[in-house]
């Protein structure tokens, strides 16, 4: 049972503007820089800085209890931190103009799926007891993640930071698979008879509408419900964990980052919550 929400006028007009969409990117863009600035000269103490209360307790928070359950990948949506490399990818704000700069090769077959993302997500995971509590070392880390993102879209094309190194992508994708949000194609043959597949070459995720199966790789960027000249795109809400099943293709890749995810987890939770004093100082000698 699909509710295409895009049968709604109002609705649709608000998600085939790219100026709504935008204004919130610009919006978590200003707060992104204003953390980076708070954790580089503000109070050393954490729980006197900002950067550390919004990005691990707040950011964090709503990322777990309000994006990913009720919205998949919508944090993927307005996430700040491709803009601006795509900004210099496309030569413009919001579509190419064409005069763009990059190389835009195509990112490595053999690094393809969520290897690279597992193990940005261990590297965390095992400085966290000194990134979760140092603001200098979170705007570091905030600071290196742009920069890895601005340099991968100069050399790479479309969004292959987003779809292969993000921590943060790998973990809203996987989860997304049993998120209530989808896009999907309404008719299949009407998409099949496009010959220009506008759909797919406007896609920052190098997605084809039509042979999506799952949601773990779809950012909602809704690029493609933009360009569609039949207006052949859904916007579906759909029960719960409607990707899992029999029918889903099995992944070693993402089963790698459910574990690490899982260990990351049960670790984290000994660490900074359980009685054994000794793992939490391990934990800081390490960091």
């Amino acid at each position: 049972m699909r509710l295409d929400l895009t049968r709604n006028p109002r609705v649709f007009s608000l998600l085939k503007s790219r100026w709504p969409q935008f204004i919130i990117r610009a919006a978590t863009l200003a707060g992104f820089v204003f953390t980076i600035l708070a954790g580089l000269f503000g109070s050393v103490v954490g729980s006197h800085n900002f950067a550390i209360i919004f990005v691990w307790i707040a950011w964090w928070t709503a990322l777990k209890l309000i994006f990913i359950p009720f919205g998949g990948r919508s944090w993927c949506s307005i996430c700040p931190i491709p803009m601006p490399g795509e900004w210099l990818q496309n030569g413009g704000i919001f579509q190419s103009r064409g005069h763009g700069i990059g190389l835009g090769k195509q990112w490595p077959k053999f690094l393809q799926g969520n290897w690279l993302q597992a193990g940005g997500f261990l590297i965390v995971g095992l400085f966290g007891a000194v990134t979760l509590t140092s603001p200098k070392v979170t705007a570091i880390v905030l600071l290196s993640i742009i920069g890895l993102a601005i340099i991968m879209s100069l050399i790479f094309e479309r969004r292959s930071f987003c779809n292969t190194i993000c921590p943060i992508g790998g973990f809203t994708g996987l989860y997304a698979q049993a998120g209530p949000v989808e896009v999907r194609v309404k008719d299949a043959k009407i998409c099949a008879d496009h010959n220009e597949k506008t759909c797919y070459t406007a896609c920052p995720w190098g997605q084809y509408p039509l042979a999506l199966k799952s949601s773990a790789n779809c950012g909602l960027c809704m690029e493609c419900l933009r360009v569609c000249p039949s207006d052949n795109i859904a916007v579906n809400l759909r029960p719960w964990g409607s990707d899992l099943g029999p029918k889903t293709k099995h992944r070693l890749d993402e089963a790698f980052l459910g574990l690490v995810m899982m260990a990351s987890a049960i670790v984290d939770s000994a660490v900074f919550l359980g009685p054994w004093g000794q793992l939490k100082t391990a934990a800081y000698s390490i960091g």
